[in-house]
């Protein structure tokens, strides 16, 4: 897959990922884009429904267990990959994910799990004291955000791209330096999102974390480059048939008007 930029083959599939020279990181701008990618990442549930649901729910007794839950993580974004919509996978796939990715799955969530908890520990001990590291808590409530965001995009790199751990931290990397200001974004929509469904609680169970899994599959796809084909995007045999006004009824029958009028012509 080429850069969008300069056409230049920048990664692998591996995500040996390169600098592109003509990439700016200066003047970042928020646009439709990112509202499309984070409806789009919202229909990716709904077109799964009954899946994305069950496992969901197995994300979470898998969670509570603590041993199944970083492979579960991996496992959730790989059934909610938007890619599957073509050949959607079954329930079996998520049980089989998991054990593949045990040691993965597991590199990941040490490298990240750990560093959050520590910075949510330090925000709540110290946050209304008179310490001198009380001034540190806003630094450590975006540094929160930020492990978090991080972790989200690495196990969405296991997940759909295959990678190991290393590069599951490079490709995520990539993503946060290359979009700061869409990942700040990002962050603020799922929790606002996941806020409404904890006050709802049963959709926090049911879909909060397929949601978070198709929003943050959206956003690392398209940031690697990665094209998701639409099934139910038109094709360009239907487009060609719109053109000519034949993909009514009423535009068929026009159609077939015409050809008979052709054919008594040649005669």
């Amino acid at each position: 897959m080429g850069c969008r930029r300069c056409g230049t083959v920048h990664w692998s599939q591996t995500l040996s990922l390169t600098w592109c020279p003509d990439v700016r990181v200066i003047g970042y701008e928020v646009d439709v884009r990112f509202f499309t990618l984070f409806l789009r990442g919202l229909k990716d549930v709904y077109d799964q429904f009954v899946l994305l649901m069950m496992v969901s729910v197995l994300w979470w007794l898998s969670v509570v267990l603590i041993v199944p839950g970083p492979p579960a993580t991996v496992a959730l974004f790989r059934m909610a990959d938007p890619r599957n919509q073509t050949e959607l996978p079954e329930l079996r796939e998520f049980f089989r994910i998991m054990r593949d990715s045990l040691r993965t799955a597991w590199g990941v969530a040490a490298f990240t799990v750990p560093v959050i908890l520590v910075l949510i520990w330090n925000t709540l001990f110290f946050r209304g004291t008179n310490s001198t590291l009380a001034i540190m808590v806003p630094l450590w409530v975006v540094m929160v955000f930020i492990a978090w965001v991080l972790m989200l995009y690495a196990f969405a790199t296991v997940a759909t791209m295959e990678s190991k751990v290393r590069n599951s931290f490079r490709g995520a990397t990539y993503l946060l330096v290359m979009r700061p200001f869409s990942s700040a974004l990002l962050v603020l929509m799922l929790f606002v999102v996941m806020s409404i469904f904890a006050v709802l609680v049963l959709p926090l169970i049911l879909f909060g974390p397929a949601v978070t899994a198709s929003v943050i599959n959206r956003f690392a796809l398209d940031g690697y480059g990665i094209e998701v084909i639409d099934p139910n995007k038109p094709t360009t045999e239907r487009a060609d048939e719109r053109s000519r006004g034949i993909d009514t009824d009423d535009g068929f029958k026009r159609f077939l008007g015409r050809a008979r009028s052709e054919k008594r012509g040649t005669r």
